[in-house]
């Protein structure tokens, strides 16, 4: 993603955080620069804590001035998390473009979208991807309302769907 706003002449920057605001890059662009965001990416180490959503919405808010566009890549499988995320959400999207990003997971569907049950868990197994997906439609239409745009992804195709999202926000002229 940061090598396509690159080679469209756009700054990018990076913020990972977990409890707390971890790194922040502010956006610029060039080799040195996109060098930095990949080794903060890399140097990336995962904590089993629940994430500050607001700390990081306040922070973003005292740091970016400008409008820009914000990309999420979390999980919002968690009721109680997917709240927290949409009010501080509120607080972000009256400024700037959000497109926030989940991974998908291969058992979350509509309950009739696959035929392939044979046994009596495969029902309820189906049943529990299908109420999972439900959950996911509700927190779309949540977001939807305060203007964020949110996006199941495909795991191998991840970076692909990423790269469209952030073209089709240039070539709509959204930012």
């Amino acid at each position: 993603l940061g090598m396509a706003a690159e080679r469209q002449g756009d700054l990018f920057g990076l913020i990972t955080f977990s409890d707390r605001v971890e790194t922040f890059v502010r956006a610029k662009n060039g080799k040195a620069h996109y060098s930095h965001c990949r080794e903060a990416l890399y140097t990336l180490e995962p904590k089993l804590v629940s994430p500050d959503f607001d700390e990081m919405a306040t922070f973003l808010r005292l740091r970016l001035r400008r409008r820009a566009l914000l990309v999420f890549l979390t999980a919002l499988d968690d009721p109680v998390l997917a709240e927290q995320f949409i009010k501080s959400m509120g607080l972000l999207s009256r400024q700037h473009l959000i497109l926030v990003n989940t991974l998908q997971s291969p058992d979350v569907k509509p309950l009739f979208a696959d035929a392939g049950i044979v046994a009596m868990d495969d029902i309820y197994q189906h049943l529990g991807g299908h109420l999972r997906w439900q959950e996911l439609r509700e927190l779309d239409k949540k977001l939807r309302q305060r203007g964020v745009t949110y996006s199941a992804l495909d795991n191998e195709r991840m970076s692909a769907e990423l790269v469209t999202q952030y073209l089709n926000v240039k070539r709509r002229q959204l930012i």
